[in-house]
């Protein structure tokens, strides 16, 4: 009985390692795309997989695909944090995210980036999720129109709308691209 209860314990170790792997990037980007600080985002994403932890025997696979399931409880985290908090989502403070680019690369690239990320706060909340769903998590289309319950071409047309939104903002702001 003892070994039984070993070997299920080390299959869902195992398990919990894998999606850990898997997604822990992906969330992470997401995440922070939503709420806008790294450590923030860090505190998050563990809370994240403490759910999954705690929650991983209730997971349906008839009701959805795993990725949903997942990010769905993302989500909730997010929207929970920013009601306790009464926080809406902040530039990114991109030191503490760049820590891994070269000086020059960062030098170049960080006030773009800067503006980019406070254009991003003049889109709608939707928008901003299917822009962090889509650049953050790199989810496909229609991973995020499942998981938004809309329709892929919807989903499309909000993209496009919202990056063509984003160019406006960013010409407005002088930025040559």
């Amino acid at each position: 009985m003892i070994a039984d209860n070993i070997t299920v314990s080390s299959a869902r170790s195992e398990a919990f390692s894998e999606v850990y792997i898997k997604y822990y990037s992906k969330l992470y980007k997401y995440t922070v795309y939503r709420v806008g600080d790294p450590n923030v985002a860090e505190d998050l994403v563990s809370e994240v997989f403490e759910k999954v932890l705690v929650k991983y025997h209730t997971y349906n696979s008839e009701k959805g695909m795993f990725s949903t399931w997942l990010f769905t409880i993302a989500s909730n985290t997010i929207i929970n944090y920013h009601k306790r908090n009464g926080s809406k989502t902040e530039p990114i403070n991109l030191e503490k995210v760049e820590y891994k680019s070269q000086l020059e690369d960062l030098i170049i690239d960080r006030e773009l980036k800067e503006l980019l990320l406070k254009a991003i706060m003049y889109l709608e909340e939707h928008q901003r999720n299917i822009i962090a769903f889509k650049f953050g998590a790199c989810l496909t289309n229609r991973q995020i129109a499942r998981m938004m319950r809309l329709t892929e071409s919807n989903v499309g047309t909000i993209l496009y709308r919202s990056l063509k939104k984003l160019r406006d903002i960013l010409k407005e702001q002088g930025v040559v691209y």
